[in-house]
């Protein structure tokens, strides 16, 4: 009898029953459990939630957080479509409009929504659930492939899966929103290249660059991927077709970086149509590397404000964590590619994002970190129950607080915006 099996038949017979099920199974009911937890959070926050047209919708009296904030975008998307010409403002700039947001979602909702006959509120927040439980599945059976294998590797990767799927940020997995679709992309992307699968993951890229800006830190990612197929070409040689679709996972790769930027300057018919649309939200012609940041610390330091503060803090804790897992005797186990995800990925946001309040939205790609407070990358770990279940706890007191902070729209004084999520 394997070791598996004794651990399997010491457990009381009804859990023997969900044990003996397929991974895929087990992921989705992991998933599924906290996302009913999360939609309670949700259901009683809206009722305590006050009407803000254009922000909270979809209409009075009947509130749905999960059609706030940029959901109303994704709405004007799937009803409009992207505008010809760009608005222009009295100043001259450019004014904020759908250009900043990616198609993949609106239009996927759009069609869904046309074979059923529904509408936007109904498919979109109910396809984003579908699309991050498609991801929790797609990343349970990634984390057995990439951590060191063991007949507890489908548990371990079930706690890391969990912890991921608890985190203070996730209820937007069940909005309106891109993260699920983006999520669902890249997890694909990522076991597409442990398998070595180039040309699907070139697929696979160029989809994720018409869902989510994050094409940088994938060509990273892919080019390691590269260059460890390639030192083992001794024991594996590489074929003449392998070869022609690496170098097609890495020209597709590169290009989803601009493919968005090129269609909708074609569509709005001006070569800086995205850029100058992005600049509407920040305020800025250009991006400065790092010094919003050095911005957002400095005014944290000195103001010891939470709209500073918060945001600092999440960023210096998801970048130390994502570099520190870089580190052999502390990241180990888990496969170098998702190590080196994290940390081209945090080091991206570092660079481009701005230090507001959608950081912590923008941090829920980083699910490798999750191996690592549970510490299942290692091959005895200690104490992973616990620390678990401690994850998973502090994510939905995390989850309280995002929700009532930046889901829920509440003007501020002298003002109609708020900090967004």
């Amino acid at each position: 009898m394997t070791e598996r099996a004794r651990l399997q038949d010491r457990l009381p017979p009804r859990w023997q029953s969900i044990g003996g099920l397929p991974l895929a199974v087990k992921a989705a009911l992991v998933f599924l459990v906290l996302r009913v937890g999360t939609w309670v959070l949700m259901s009683v926050a809206a009722d305590q939630a006050d009407y803000y047209p254009g922000v909270q919708g979809p209409a009075e009296g009947d509130i749905d957080l999960a059609l706030n904030w940029d959901a109303v975008w994704y709405e004007r998307i799937f009803d409009s479509g992207y505008p010809d010409e760009l608005p222009i403002g009295e100043t001259g700039r450019v004014e904020q409009n759908p250009w900043a947001f990616y198609p993949v979602f609106p239009y996927a909702v759009r069609i869904v929504a046309a074979f059923f006959g529904a509408d936007f509120g109904t498919v979109a927040p109910l396809l984003a659930l579908l699309a991050g439980l498609g991801a929790a599945v797609v990343m349970a059976r990634l984390l057995v492939e990439a951590l060191p294998s063991g007949p507890r590797v489908e548990t371990f990767a079930l706690a890391a899966v969990a912890v991921w799927a608890a985190c203070p940020v996730t209820p937007v997995l069940q909005m309106a929103y891109t993260e699920s679709f983006s999520m669902l992309l890249l997890v694909t992307f990522l076991l597409l290249l442990l398998r070595d699968r180039w040309w699907a993951a070139g697929v696979c890229a160029l989809v994720l660059g018409l869902t989510r800006p994050i094409a940088l830190p994938l060509v990273i990612v892919l080019v390691v991927s590269l260059w460890m197929r390639w030192r083992v070409r001794g024991e594996r040689p590489i074929p003449t077709p392998e070869r022609v679709a690496m170098v097609w996972a890495l020209g597709a790769t590169g290009l989803s970086g601009i493919l968005w930027t090129a269609i909708a300057a074609i569509g709005a018919g001006r070569r800086d149509a995205y850029p100058a649309t992005m600049t509407a939200w920040r305020g800025e012609d250009k991006i400065n590397v790092l010094e919003p940041w050095k911005q957002t610390i400095s005014n944290a330091w000195q103001f010891h404000d939470n709209i500073f503060v918060a945001p600092a803090i999440a960023m210096v804790v998801a970048l130390s964590l994502s570099l520190l897992m870089l580190v052999p005797r502390i990241g180990g186990g888990l496969d170098l590619r998702l190590r080196v995800w994290s940390a081209a990925y945090a080091l991206y946001l570092l660079a481009v994002v701005d230090g507001h309040t959608s950081i912590f939205r923008y941090l829920i790609p980083l699910f490798p970190l999750a191996v690592l407070l549970v510490g299942v990358h290692r091959t005895e770990p200690r104490w992973w129950q616990l620390r678990t279940a401690f994850w998973v706890a502090a994510g939905f007191v995390g989850q309280v607080g995002w929700i009532w902070w930046l889901v829920i729209f509440s003007p501020l004084p002298g003002m109609y915006g708020d900090y967004p999520p």
